[in-house]
């Protein structure tokens, strides 16, 4: 039997005028679909059932109800956001649970943006039920050196915090310390220094042997004082002198403080001397011999949140090429950026520089 080929396109948009053509000499069409369009009986899509077409070509859910799709789209997305994603400790934002948090003072305290952004970080999250300060600083510039103090002293008057001192905990890298509660330090660490220092430059030496000078007119008699293009008069040696005292004595009020010891005693230890952390226990500047573990044994004891709980750390901050070269050649560059910024505390070189550092 002779029929006539044809297509049929079950899309959305079927007509219901359309109607499909039949063979010649054939039984009347049978088996018409839902929307109008009929098929002849020796066609193969004649065997399909009425029903099975209205599913096939009806509009789906999301152009039917399409607010109502998205929107439940979007919530189970932000649910499996929700159980599924990790923090940087392996930890789900739902997943509960009282908290250790690690604060981490490393190397030359100068740059403390990011720190002071993660201690508020850790002020505001009520799952933080006690703070681990690790300190390995040689200390760094004064008044930064003071504002990671305040952050961590206003930190602890809400939580339990433990300081564990590395292998250097000494000027600025002592004064952040005295925020803790409980201070640990290893045998060997070197700790003290208490003290600060005051780095002027001197280049009017090179600059005359090259023939380059510069003249500075000041409206104040002090305007001018520690210029790297003069070397210090008696008057403004005198004047930096009490800048340095002040700042001094600002060193030892936070010592007695932390340590709740005599201002004078305080006095006493603040001659610039280093002390190892064995010495250090013997003045009263640490409470106790050991290492990161001890002052988390400690922690645990006063929050009953158990030690061997990963602690919540600061996400990390490295780049593509960073991670590379340590992979690599095992080149860390933050250890060399630790190194080239030991003596770079002032973002102008020619500014005398404040410091509480060994």
């Amino acid at each position: 039997m002779n029929t006539e080929n044809f297509t049929l396109t079950p899309d959305d948009t079927v007509s219901p005028a359309r109607t499909l053509p039949a063979a010649p000499n054939s039984a009347p069409s049978v088996n018409a679909d839902p929307r109008g369009a009929t098929c002849a009986a020796a066609c193969p899509l004649a065997r399909i059932p009425a029903p099975v077409w209205n599913a096939l070509l009806r509009r789906p859910f999301r152009k039917r109800h399409p607010f109502i799709f998205w929107l439940s789209l979007l919530a189970l997305v932000l649910i499996g956001l929700a159980v599924f994603s990790r923090d940087e400790n392996g930890q789900g934002l739902l997943s509960g649970g009282d908290r250790l948090a690690l604060v981490t003072v490393r190397g030359p305290i100068m740059d403390v943006a990011p720190t002071l952004a993660w201690i508020r970080k850790i002020e505001r999250n009520p799952q933080v039920k006690g703070v681990l300060l690790r300190v390995d600083s040689p200390g760094g510039g004064a008044a930064a050196s003071q504002e990671v103090y305040d952050a961590l002293a206003r930190l602890a008057r809400k939580r339990p915090l433990a300081v564990s001192m590395g292998s250097m905990a000494a000027s600025g890298g002592l004064m952040v310390s005295m925020a803790g509660g409980r201070i640990f330090a290893n045998p060997s660490t070197v700790t003290g220094s208490i003290g600060v220092r005051m780095d002027i430059p001197q280049l009017q030496g090179l600059l005359g042997k090259i023939g380059v000078g510069q003249e500075t007119l000041v409206t104040a008699p002090y305007k001018n004082a520690g210029s790297y293009l003069h070397p210090l008069s008696p008057e403004d040696r005198a004047y930096f002198e009490g800048v340095l005292k002040d700042m001094h004595e600002q060193f030892v009020d936070i010592v007695a403080k932390g340590r709740d010891m005599p201002h004078e005693r305080a006095g006493g230890l603040a001659s610039g001397k280093i002390f190892t952390g064995q010495e250090a226990l013997k003045l009263g500047l640490v409470d106790e011999l050991g290492g990161q573990d001890a002052a988390l044994r400690w922690l645990a004891e006063q929050t009953g949140v158990p030690a061997e709980r990963k602690l919540l750390t600061k996400p990390k901050e490295s780049s593509w090429l960073a991670d590379s070269l340590k992979s690599w050649f095992g080149l860390d560059l933050s250890a060399l950026a630790t190194m080239g910024g030991l003596n770079a505390a002032g973002s102008d070189w020619r500014t005398p520089v404040f410091l509480y550092q060994f």
